[in-house]
């Protein structure tokens, strides 16, 4: 049996373990410092920029172009912020003036279970999108559920898809999404951007 000091330090060093982080994000002249974050879900991420600089969320081809059209993600200007993101996934994000010089950096966001299944995420796949009331879910399996997030990655809605694979988006106002798609023991999840119209 544990002694009650030893439990306690147990306890203690598990919640440490689970506790949120917050990782500093600002310039150096044209490029982001630190370019990559790694983090886990959860945590918060600390921004300081100075004018004209931003810090825009953008799909991965347009990163990869050295673009500055937003993707409808968060979307911050020069100044002093605090963000949070708890939906695993990498995102991509640029300097809008200064996109086409390369200030751009990633933020992977991991699971904070630690723990992938593998397997093929690629059978997962939703449609039709753009959407208007309802959307299906194709390479799903019974018990996985279906979270929705707006651009600010509030949640916005929770569903499990039908039998037929449907979830209804009606709730929904126009804009843009992200679906993350879990198994039935939250162990992966799959993102896959949705557009809302009306």
């Amino acid at each position: 049996m544990l002694r009650p000091v030893l439990l306690c330090t147990l306890i203690v060093a598990v919640l440490a373990g689970q506790a949120q982080t917050t990782h500093e994000l600002t310039n150096s002249g044209t490029t982001f410092s630190p370019s990559v974050i790694t983090m886990q879900a959860g945590d918060s991420i600390h921004l300081v920029l100075p004018n004209p600089h931003t810090c825009t969320q953008v799909s991965q081809a347009t990163w990869e172009a050295n673009g500055n059209t937003s993707n409808g993600g968060f979307n911050f200007p020069s100044g002093e912020h605090t963000f949070s993101l708890s939906v695993p996934g990498t995102y991509y994000f640029v300097c809008i003036p200064h996109a086409s010089m390369g200030m751009k950096g990633q933020i992977i966001v991991e699971d904070n279970t630690g723990v992938q299944e593998a397997m093929d995420l690629s059978a997962i796949q939703l449609a039709p999108n753009p959407a208007r009331d309802e959307v299906h879910i194709t390479g799903t399996e019974k018990g996985q559920t279906v979270e929705v997030f707006d651009a600010a990655l509030r949640k916005v809605l929770v569903a499990r898809p039908g039998p037929d694979g449907r979830v209804d988006v009606s709730p929904l106002k126009a804009g843009n999404y992200q679906v993350t798609i879990n198994d039935a023991h939250r162990q992966w999840s799959k993102i896959i951007p949705l557009v809302i119209v009306r």
